[in-house]
């Protein structure tokens, strides 16, 4: 009996031993499922808990001035930072890359649907239509359409990795995806997220591993249109987006254009240089800026930096922008690690759409860049826009999972 015993136990160890066999093989690199890159984690939980108390610090004295609530703005941006949170958890943990490398052109042509009916069935608001009311909330579908463009740029580089280096399979075909984009968002006059479009577009091609000559001779081209369009074409410029050529001889100048009798449409950059500039070094402190009483136009929205800036100052405006340089280096660090190229153009991608858009809202705020209507990451008040942020940041959660390799 215990013989027959000793030679099941043979056996199974025997079997065991087979099995093992058979699922390891020393020859081959294993990737493992591990935990998200906590960094990354904290960085964005960071942004968002300091955006969610600028918020209320930028907007108390507006939302009581209109809606007789001081936590108007505050409480329906944490009821946002929950979902939006919510989401990228459950993206984070469950989320498949390879499902969205799957549907990556449907997801595209659906968004960019989206955007070309927007004009003709969206909400209206101060002379713009880019919103879709839908149950009651407001959806704005150019957010999505940046990180489809990302998803759908990504999932062609990775198929056509060793033809991206040709202006005809590389460049071209990039050009030819992004193009239908950008047409969508300056249908909607939404110039600041076409710009967005169009770097993005740039970033990817430059990720893609194109020729460094046809790299050049697509900025070169670009720089040759910009500047057509701000010189001899200004008058096209001005039938395609009504508002550029305004916008840009208030760059300019924006102090000329405070008063009523010039149209007043200077008095939000200007006051946004005062705030700043009031903002010193340790800054006026939390709550106490003046330019948000009645002198800064919706303070919590585009121009909340200025109001960072007037309470936090130069100490506070550095220590922000150092948080974002985490996040830009902590998404390079995930995409470097990515189990595959579709993974590590994604992620690179949705980091350089966050990285853009911070510079692009600095600039603007500080007159560097003529106004366009560029909201700050994590801060600018919004739900479409945090939600889906935060969604973009659960699918770079999500592939920093499948960035631990173990050799067999």
């Amino acid at each position: 009996m215990a013989s027959k015993k000793n030679e099941q136990t043979v056996a199974s160890a025997q079997g065991e031993k087979k099995k093992r066999s058979v699922r390891v093989n020393p020859n081959r690199i294993y990737r493992l499922i591990g935990e998200v890159d906590r960094p990354m984690l904290i960085v964005i939980i960071a942004l968002v808990c300091i955006g969610s108390v600028m918020i209320f610090s930028a907007s108390y004295a507006v939302a009581d001035t209109r809606f007789g609530d001081s936590y108007y703005f505050a409480r329906s941006q944490v009821r946002w930072v929950i979902i939006g949170l919510a989401a990228m958890a459950l993206i984070a943990r469950f989320l498949d890359y390879r499902v969205l490398k799957r549907f990556s052109y449907i997801i595209y042509a659906i968004t960019l649907g989206l955007n070309y009916l927007v004009p003709f069935f969206g909400k209206t608001n101060k002379g713009a239509t880019r919103w879709f009311v839908i149950f009651g909330v407001e959806f704005q579908p150019s957010e999505l359409l940046k990180f489809a463009l990302v998803l759908a740029c990504a999932t062609y580089i990775s198929n056509h990795a060793s033809e991206m280096k040709t202006l005809r399979k590389g460049a071209l075909p990039l050009f030819l995806l992004t193009l239908p984009a950008a047409m969508a968002t300056l249908m909607q006059s939404h110039l600041s997220a076409t710009i967005i479009i169009l770097i993005l577009m740039v970033v990817m091609m430059w990720l893609s591993g194109l020729k460094g000559f046809y790299f050049g001779a697509v900025l070169g081209a670009g720089s040759v249109v910009g500047a057509f369009f701000l010189t001899v074409g200004r008058g096209i410029l001005a039938k395609i987006v009504p508002h550029a050529i305004t916008r840009l001889d208030i760059w300019r100048d924006p102090f000329a254009y405070m008063s009523f009798e010039s149209g007043g449409d200077g008095w939000q950059p200007a006051q946004s240089l005062y705030a700043i500039s009031s903002g010193g070094f340790w800054g006026l402190g939390l709550g106490q800026s003046n330019q948000k009483h009645g002198y800064l136009p919706e303070p919590q929205n585009d121009y909340i930096f200025a109001i960072l800036s007037e309470e936090l100052g130069f100490f506070g405006v550095v220590c922000v922008i150092a948080i974002f340089g985490v996040l830009a280096y902590r998404g390079y660090c995930i995409s470097k690690n990515s189990p595959n190229r579709f993974c590590s153009l994604l992620s690179m991608g949705i980091t350089a759409q966050v990285v853009v858009q911070v510079l692009l809202n600095l600039a603007v705020v500080t007159n560097t860049f003529p106004s366009t209507g560029i909201s700050l990451p994590f801060f600018s008040y919004g739900g479409t826009s945090l939600i889906i942020l935060l969604a973009e940041m659960g699918i770079v959660l999500s592939v920093s999972r499948y960035s631990f390799i173990e050799q067999g």
